[in-house]
């Protein structure tokens, strides 16, 4: 029987009890919870303290990890994992009672598999659904799993997946500046042996004002990141395979096609909400042609002037 480890870094308190509730409630019972305080200024250990479930082992950092690196919080954290795969939770989202259940199905019955991905709700701060991730084959290969990325079927996040230990701890979470794109990175470098994934939505994933991935600031960050995934991604260099469904996926997971994305993502993370004064940063759009900075120089204040009628 597998025993599985549910890792929750923790800083914030408004949701955190629900966050916990919703992990001890799985229907699948043969697993720990770490909940690591990362010297938060809010008092986590009094919320913890009030469940009696031995399950739950809390520690609390000496210092502010992720206040350098969320990333090297995530790769400190899962160091206390004991369990045969490691869900990496947070302290503001949401598990189905049978997430646990149905990833350990999907584990069994793909032994070969590392990875194992539920589709994700997204939620916002009153828990209403405002966002339904798409559906992938029950299996697909690392080159299918690029492939849905990049299409934007896959809602990425971190906490829908459950990362065989062995492996993660290996190759640990791969970090890019507050942790932008650390979640599709990580988890394609975990997928060399295909990924396995649930029909049914199973994780709830809050978009909410104090979560780092939905702010709308961190521009030079995002800006960095995003550089450093696509020039990642373009390091990938999958061979080139013989399966006819893998040969399709390969054809379109290509630099031509990674390349759209890249650019895509600069004006739509970046760019689009820069005020007039920094429009030279997209001369910073680092992987980009001069022809397609020009245009979205061009973009930008057509945008803008449309903005403001």
């Amino acid at each position: 029987m597998l025993f599985i480890s549910f890792v929750l870094p923790a800083y914030k308190a408004r949701f955190l009890s629900l966050a916990i509730d919703s992990i001890l409630k799985q229907s699948y019972n043969n697993f720990e919870l770490v909940i690591v305080d990362d010297c938060s200024p809010e008092n986590l250990e009094c919320i913890v303290s009030s469940y009696t479930d031995e399950r739950i082992r809390f520690y609390r950092n000496k210092e502010n990890i992720g206040g350098r690196s969320l990333v090297e919080q995530w790769n400190h954290c899962i160091g206390y994992a004991k369990g045969d795969y490691i869900v990496l939770a947070a302290d503001d989202d949401l598990y189905h009672p049978d997430f646990l259940g149905e990833c350990v199905r999907l584990a069994e019955r793909y032994p070969q598999v590392d990875l194992i991905r539920t589709r994700v709700e997204q939620i916002d701060e009153e828990g209403d659904l405002i966002g339904i991730d798409g559906i992938l084959p029950e299996y697909c290969s690392k080159y299918g799993f690029l492939y849905y990325w990049l299409q934007a079927t896959a809602f990425t996040c971190i906490g829908n997946f459950m990362f065989r230990a062995s492996v993660i701890k290996g190759k640990r979470f791969i970090d890019f500046p507050c942790a932008f794109g650390s979640d599709t990175a990580s988890t394609i470098n975990m997928a060399e042996n295909g990924v396995v994934n649930t029909s049914e939505m199973l994780f709830k994933f809050r978009v909410s004002t104090i979560h780092l991935s939905s702010n709308k600031g961190r521009l030079k960050e995002k800006m960095e990141a995003n550089t450093l995934l696509f020039r990642w991604l373009d390091g990938l260099r999958y061979a080139k395979p013989t399966d006819e469904n893998d040969l399709f996926y390969y054809k379109h997971i290509q630099w031509d096609k990674l390349y759209r994305k890249c650019k895509y993502d600069y004006y739509n993370l970046v760019i689009k909400h820069l005020p007039f004064s920094r429009v030279d940063w997209i001369w910073k759009c680092e992987l980009l042609t001069k022809r397609d900075k020009i245009g979205m120089l061009f973009r930008f204040f057509v945008d803008k002037v449309s903005q403001k009628n």
